[in-house]
C-alpha cells in the first residue's frame, strides 16, 4: 500500500510541462541529428567507395597501357613473312648458336629497344622445340617446366591472336640456384607466331618481365595511408602486392576471392575492411584495393563532431525554451493553487490578477466569481442563522413554565365545572390543547394533522372572544394527514385572516381551511370574508425583508422556503367570491414518526 501512495504521488505542473516541452523538442532534435549523421554517413561512404572504385579503375586502365605497348612491339613478328634467325636448319651447334645471335640482335635492337630495363629474359621455342633465348642458362628444351608450359600454350591457343601473360609461378624456365640474378622475374607474356601466308605455326614467344616492369607503375598509386593493392590473375596467383601482410588476413583472402570475375566489385569486409576490384579485359587480372573502413570514414567524424555540437547548443536552447515556457504557463496555475489553499483556510479575500492566456484567464476569472459567491453565500447563511436565533428566542421568551401553566389551567377548568360554567371548561380545555402545542413547537417538525388540531384550539379560543361574529370550517384529507410540517406555520396566517378580515367586518366573517394532496404536493388553502386586502402590496411584501409590518407572514415564507426550497411557499390570490385566498405549498411527505416515512 505504501509503495502504490508513493508511486501516485502528485507531479507538478511545472514538472510535467517540462517534461512535455523538452521532449517535443530534444527528441526530434536527437532523431535529426542521427538520421542526418547516418544519411551523411552512407553518402560519403557511397561517395569514397566510388573514389576508390574509379582510382582502382584508372590505375588498371595505366597499367593495361603497359601491357598493350608490349604486345604492340610484338606484332612486326607477326606479320613478316619469315624470320631471319630461323633461315635455314638449325642442325649444329654453330647454326644453332648464329641463329640465337640473330635472335638476340632482333629483340634487344628493334623491338624491344628501349624497354630492355623491365625485361629479364626473351626466349623463343620452335615447332619442333628448338629453344632459343637470350637466357644464356637456357638453350634446351630440356630444360623447360613442361608442366608450366604445357598450361601456358594451351591458353595462348585459345587466344591466338593476342598476347597472353601470366603470373611467375607459370614460368616455363626458372634458373638453377647458382645461377639466380638480383633481378627477380615478375610476369611471363607468351604469343603465338605463325606463317601469315601458309598459316604454318613458327613457335611461341616469351617474354619474361622483372619485378621493375609492375612496380614502377604501381608502387607510387596510394590507396589512402593504410591501404593497399593487389593484383593476381584468373588463378588466383599473385603478380603484385603493395602491403603483404595485409593479405594474410583471412577474411580478406576469402572476400577477394567472392569478388566477380569480370567487371567490377565492391565488398565490406567484417565491418573493417572496404574492398574494390576491377577485372582487365587485356590480361584478365583482378586488381584490387583494400583500405581500413575507419580511415575513409574519418573525415566524417569531424562532421559528426559539428553535429554534436549543433545538436547540444540546439538542446541548451530548448532546455531554456522549455523552462521559460513552463514557467509561464505553470506559473499562473501554480499561484491560483497556491491561492486555493489559502481560500481552504478560511481567507476568502484572496483574489487573482488574470493574466494573458485566455483558458488560465478564464480560470482566474471563475475563481474571483467563486470566492465572490462563497463570501454572498456565507453572509446569507449568516443572516438566516441570526433570523433563526431570534426566532427561537422570541418563541423562548413566550413560554411560560410548563407546570404552573398546566396546574393554573386545570385550577380554573374544575372551578368552571363546579359553578357548571360549560362556556368556560371549554375555553381552558381548548386554551390548555392550543399552550401544550405551542410549547412543543421546539421541535423541528410535526403532522399536518396535529398544526391543524391547533389552529381548531386556536379558533374554538378566538370564537369566545368574537362570539357570534366568527364562523370556521377545517377540511382535511386523511392522506396528508401524516405529511411533515413545521409547527406554528397556520397560526401567523390565521391571526391575519383574523385581524385583517373578520375584526374589521361589522358583520364579522369565515374562516375556511382546506388541504389536500395535489400530484407530489401538498396544497393548504386558508380563505377568509371580510374586507379584502391589497394583494399586489402583500405579495410584494413577502419578498421583501425590510419592513416590520407583516413579519409573521414573511417568517412563515422564509421558514417554509429556507425547509423546502424556492418553489415552495405562500401566495395570496383573490377567490372567485371575492374572498383573501392564502395557498400554502409544501412537498408531499410522511411524518418522521410515521414507520412509512422510513420507505417513503
Amino acid at each position: 500500500m505504501g509503495a502504490f501512495i508513493s508511486f501516485s504521488k502528485p507531479i507538478s505542473i511545472r514538472t510535467i510541462l517540462l517534461s512535455v516541452f523538452l521532449l517535443l523538442m530534444i527528441f526530434p532534435l536527437v532523431v535529426i541529428t542521427y538520421i542526418t549523421y547516418k544519411k551523411e554517413n552512407e553518402i560519403f561512404q557511397k561517395q569514397m567507395s566510388q573514389y576508390l572504385l574509379q582510382t582502382v579503375e584508372q590505375t588498371h586502365r595505366a597499367l593495361d597501357a603497359n601491357l598493350s605497348e608490349i604486345d604492340r612491339l610484338t606484332w612486326t613478328l607477326l606479320y613478316e613473312q619469315s624470320l631471319d634467325f630461323l633461315k635455314g636448319p638449325l642442325d649444329s651447334p654453330y647454326r644453332l648458336f648464329d641463329a640465337n645471335q640473330r635472335f638476340k640482335e632482333l629483340v634487344y635492337s628493334n623491338l624491344f629497344r628501349g624497354r630492355l630495363e623491365y625485361i629479364r629474359a626473351i626466349s623463343f621455342i620452335t615447332s619442333d622445340r628448338t629453344v632459343l633465348s637470350t637466357e644464356n642458362s637456357f638453350y634446351a628444351y630440356e630444360q623447360v617446366d613442361h608442366a608450366n608450359y604445357q598450361f601456358v600454350i594451351d591458353q595462348v591457343e585459345d587466344k591466338s591472336l593476342k598476347m597472353n601473360w601470366f603470373s611467375e609461378k607459370r614460368a616455363i624456365y626458372s634458373p638453377k640456384d647458382g645461377f639466380q640474378t638480383p633481378v627477380r622475374a615478375s610476369v611471363t607474356a607468351a604469343r603465338r607466331l605463325i606463317d601469315s601466308n601458309t598459316g604454318v605455326l613458327r613457335g611461341y614467344l616469351f617474354v619474361q618481365f622483372n619485378d621493375s616492369f609492375i612496380s614502377e607503375y604501381l608502387r607510387k598509386v596510394q590507396i589512402g595511408s593504410t591501404g593497399s593493392l593487389l593484383v593476381s590473375d584468373a588463378a588466383g596467383d599473385v603478380i603484385y602486392q603493395q602491403d603483404p601482410q595485409l593479405f594474410q588476413n583471412n577474411k580478406i583472402n576469402e572476400a577477394i576471392r567472392s569478388l566477380p570475375l569480370q567487371g567490377q566489385g565492391l565488398r565490406i569486409v567484417d565491418g573493417k575492411w572496404l574492398l574494390a576490384s576491377d577485372i582487365s579485359k587485356l590480361s584478365g587480372w583482378k586488381m584490387t584495393a583494400v583500405v581500413p573502413l575507419g580511415e575513409l570514414i574519418g573525415p566524417n567524424q569531424k562532421i559528426l563532431q559539428y553535429l554534436l555540437i549543433i545538436a547540444a547548443c540546439g538542446a541548451v536552447v530548448s532546455v531554456i525554451v522549455s523552462i521559460l515556457l513552463a514557467t509561464a504557463i505553470s506559473k499562473p496555475v501554480i499561484n491560483l493553487a497556491r491561492l486555493m489553499s489559502i481560500a481552504s483556510k478560511d481567507s476568502l479575500h484572496v483574489r487573482e490578477t488574470q493574466g494573458s492566456i485566455q483558458e488560465i484567464s478564464i480560470l482566474q476569472f471563475n475563481f474571483n466569481r467563486m470566492m465572490d459567491r462563497i463570501q454572498d453565500l456565507i453572509r446569507e447563511n449568516e443572516r438566516q442563522q441570526k433570523e433563526k436565533r431570534e426566532a427561537l428566542l422570541q418563541a423562548l421568551q413566550m413560554q411560560i413554565h410548563p407546570h404552573f401553566l398546566y396546574n393554573t389551567l386545570d385550577m380554573i377548568y374544575w372551578m368552571a365545572k363546579k359553578h357548571k360554567a360549560e362556556s368556560i371548561s371549554k375555553l381552558v380545555t381548548a386554551l390548555g390543547r392550543f399552550f401544550r402545542f405551542t410549547l412543543s413547537a421546539g421541535q423541528e417538525w410535526t403532522t399536518l394533522r396535529k398544526e391543524v388540531e391547533h389552529i381548531e384550539n386556536y379558533l374554538q379560543i378566538q370564537s369566545f372572544r368574537y362570539r357570534d361574529k366568527l364562523q370556521y370550517e377545517i377540511h382535511l384529507e386523511p392522506s396528508v394527514s401524516e405529511v411533515r410540517v413545521m409547527p406554528l406555520i397556520l397560526q401567523p396566517l390565521i391571526e391575519n385572516a383574523l385581524e385583517h378580515g373578520v375584526s374589521k367586518n361589522p358583520a364579522g366573517g369565515k374562516v375556511t381551511i382546506s388541504a389536500r394532496k395535489m400530484e407530489n404536493r401538498v396544497c393548504i388553502l386558508i380563505s377568509n370574508t371580510g374586507s379584502p386586502i391589497d394583494l399586489e402590496h402583500v405579495n410584494r411584501l413577502l419578498q421583501d425583508v425590510s419592513p416590520s409590518v407583516h413579519v409573521g407572514l414573511r417568517n412563515v415564507q422564509q421558514r417554509i422556503q429556507l425547509a423546502f426550497g424556492q418553489r415552495y411557499g405562500i401566495q395570496l390570490t383573490e377567490s372567485e367570491q371575492l374572498e383573501t385566498l392564502v395557498k400554502i405549498t409544501i412537498p408531499y411527505g410522511l411524518s418522521p414518526s410515521n414507520p412509512l416515512f422510513e420507505e417513503a
